[in-house]
């Protein structure tokens, strides 16, 4: 409410006597205000524009101002301004009548004693109209915004039974307002929801707060749907609670991708056993029951021996088939409190607890446990797109779990370390991790510290076997990483090269090699006798399928700007064991760099003449133990002679390694071989020491 200060009135009036005569009337009053005369249009209209006014003050006979004219204007400008008639000629029946047009009360000039009273009444009624206005349209806007609301908003009373529910209730539930208004919110409840929900509901509630969780509820259809409620109390002004208001959304599609990324996170998206991820945990917690109750427990490691050939001869939905059949008889044989996973693209594992707590008594339960796995997985599967069906030999390794503290990943490890030895023994067993195995097991923990240690501080070399070609000329060279670790000495790359496979070691390692042979290559292009040679360097399955090989190979040739054709990546069967087309398409784009290609060891796999004929290599080169036999075997000097004849027909160049003597050498010239590499010519020695020397210039 204004006080008399703020007053600020417009008299239309055409007498400047009588304004005076209002003005004194309130300041005898005490109303103290500002006041502003005007008698005609131009003079009112500017008057309205220039300020606001707490109330206009108007004669009703004011020439040049026709009465009607002026309060149309009036309403149209100020609507909220009350009009107060202040005339001397207006009888009190005129005077109700005008107020039929909007004035707010009148005043006539010889009873001005009112006036200031009217004027205050007629300024707080203008006020609380105002403010009701407001109110009403906040109101307006409140329930629009309710009712439009994209959440489900229900009002009870605390019997509860529904007073209101907006659309979007009615769009989601599919229940009319009709059929909801007076029913308990339970209308939708079908026993989907537990009870403790609605017992924390109410005891929250009664405590006067606001509760917040989930419902599982049904529609008027027998849908279900997920539905995140916030629930709160509604005081009166005295503080009881008289309503609840729960405002809603449904969230069941939220729940179903939440679902679905906890699922393709933990899970086998084909058989739908657990992945590695949640078998790790779930051992952790079968490691940690065995520490509590001292009970043993099992991790097997399982292999289905062959798996690649049932791909390659059925093809690969033939042999998810298979997997789906596996998961399932392991389902069946085990019990419910068993975790069976599924860890690689043909590798289970399976964690058991609540074995004896006799070791010996625990290893019998694990033995024929496995025994009955192993049985169960020897029946052949009957495949609907296969013609027959389908055998396979099946590979484990058991390690069991006690009571002493191990790392989940640890405990695995040594199931897969015995699973190893089975394969490595006779395959189709199955083999305990005993106490050699633990040694290999730290000697493998400490070959993979240091080569950590070598990759930081450069302990890691590249030595260099010289290649030659039928008449003794070098033509280059074959890169071999070793390792000389301080206190140990050597370390043979059959020792580490495996390891650093597993652990993903090799791809820094395969880095580093490819940035040491670019720069060698770089160095020998400054040297007229080494500008013409190639380097080859061997590439491993995992850095060859790495996504950015393509990438670290651009880098490196723009690094060091050297000529690609006089790198040569050397790759074994393993490369293509996967996927023969994308092998391919990965080959291509070496090609296309310039960068040659080079099949090693050739003869050691079951398939490379399929991978020759596919597969874009320029260079093959014959595994020493074939050159190593020729001499004593004659069917190991008809596979090199073919060898060689078919590499040729190929249009490949063809060289043998681990060539020692000259007899070696003489027939394998005989047989038309185009280059050689072994100890006949040159040992492997570090770039250091590497010398650009010609094998005949060596013999002379």
């Amino acid at each position: 409410m204004p006080t008399d200060a703020e007053f600020e009135l417009l008299l239309i009036e055409d007498t400047e006597a009588d304004a005076l005569l209002i003005r004194r009337r309130l300041e005898q009053a005490g109303l103290s205000a500002r006041t502003r005369r005007v008698d005609r249009m131009k003079a009112l209209t500017a008057a309205l524009d220039e300020q606001s006014w707490s109330a206009l003050l108007y004669d009703y006979t004011v020439p040049g101002l026709h009465f009607d004219d002026t309060i149309e204007l009036l309403r149209a400008r100020c609507p909220e301004i009350p009009i107060i008639l202040v005339s001397g000629t207006v009888s009190e029946e005129m005077a109700v009548k005008l107020l039929q047009y909007g004035l707010n009360d009148f005043v006539l000039k010889d009873n001005l004693l009112r006036l200031p009273s009217v004027i205050r009444r007629a300024v707080d009624n203008a006020g609380e109209r105002a403010r009701r206005k407001t109110a009403e349209s906040e109101l307006r806007k409140l329930a629009m915004v309710v009712e439009q609301s994209p959440t489900s908003i229900v009002i009870t009373n605390t019997v509860p039974a529904i007073e209101y529910v907006n659309q979007a209730f009615i769009d989601n539930t599919g229940y009319s307002r009709a059929e909801v208004l007076g029913s308990n919110p339970s209308i939708l409840n079908q026993g989907l929801t537990p009870a403790g929900t609605y017992t924390d509901l109410w005891e929250t509630l009664s405590r006067g707060e606001v509760w917040k969780g989930e419902f599982r509820n049904t529609r008027k259809d027998g849908s279900t749907y997920m539905e995140m409620a916030t629930i709160a109390p509604i005081r009166d002004p005295g503080g009881e609670i008289t309503h609840y208001v729960a405002v809603k959304s449904d969230v069941t599609d939220l729940r179903r991708s939440e679902s679905r990324v906890h699922q393709l996170a933990n899970f086998d998206d084909l058989t739908g056993l657990p992945n590695r991820s949640l078998l790790l945990d779930r051992l952790e917690q079968a490691a940690r029951s065995s520490q509590r109750t001292a009970r043993h427990g099992m991790i097997l490691a399982l292999d289905i021996d062959g798996f690649k050939f049932i791909n390659d001869i059925h093809g690969y939905q033939v042999g998810n088939q298979v997997l789906i059949s596996i998961a399932e008889r392991l389902r069946e044989t085990l019990t419910d409190d068993s975790t069976i996973a599924r860890i690689g693209g043909n590798r289970f594992a399976i964690v058991v607890e609540n074995l004896s707590r006799r070791r010996d008594q625990a290893a019998a339960q694990a033995h024929d446990l496995a025994e009955l796995i192993h049985e169960e997985l020897q029946i052949p599967h009957v495949v609907e797109q296969a013609e027959a069906s389908i055998r396979h030999a099946t590979t484990m390794g058991l390690y069991l779990i006690t009571s002493e503290r191990e790392e989940a990943d640890r405990l695995l490890n040594k199931a897969e370390i015995a699973l190893q030895r089975a394969r490595d023994d006779a395959r189709n067993t199955w083999r305990f991790f005993n106490s050699e195995m633990q040694t290999l097991v730290e000697s493998r923990a400490r070959i993979e510290a240091g080569l950590h240690e070598a990759l930081e501080q450069d302990h890691l070399n590249l030595f260099f076997q010289s290649q030659f070609d039928a008449r003794g000329r070098l033509t280059g060279a074959e890169g071999l990483i070793r390792w000389n670790r301080p206190g140990e000495g050597r370390i043979p790359p059959d020792q580490f090269i495996p390891l650093a496979e597993e652990t993903g070691l090799i791809l820094p390692i395969g880095s580093w090699v490819l940035d040491t042979a670019c720069q060698c290559l770089k160095t020998w292009s400054t040297n007229p006798r080494t500008q013409g040679l190639h380097l080859s360097i061997n590439v491993s399955a995992r850095q060859f399928h790495q996504p950015r090989f393509i990438d670290l190979l651009l880098e490196a040739l723009d690094q060091y700007q050297i000529s690609p054709g006089r790198l040569s990546l050397e790759l074994t069967e393993s490369v293509v064991l996967n996927d023969l087309s994308q092998t391919e398409q990965r080959m291509l784009a070496v090609r296309d760099l310039g960068i040659g290609l080079a099949l090693d060891d050739f003869g050691t796999g079951f398939s490379s003449l399929s991978y020759l004929k596919h597969l874009p290599f320029d260079t093959l080169k014959i595994d020493r133990s074939f050159v190593s036999d020729m001499i004593a075997t004659a069917s190991s000097a008809a596979i090199i002679r073919a060898t060689i004849a078919m590499g040729h027909a190929l249009g490949l160049t063809v060289i043998a390694e681990g060539v020692e003597t000259q007899e070696e050498w003489a027939l394998l010239k005989d047989f038309g071989c185009d280059a050689f590499q072994g100890f006949l010519f040159a040992r492997p020695v570090s770039n250091e020491e590497w010398k650009p020397t010609d094998f005949s210039v060596k013999q002379a």
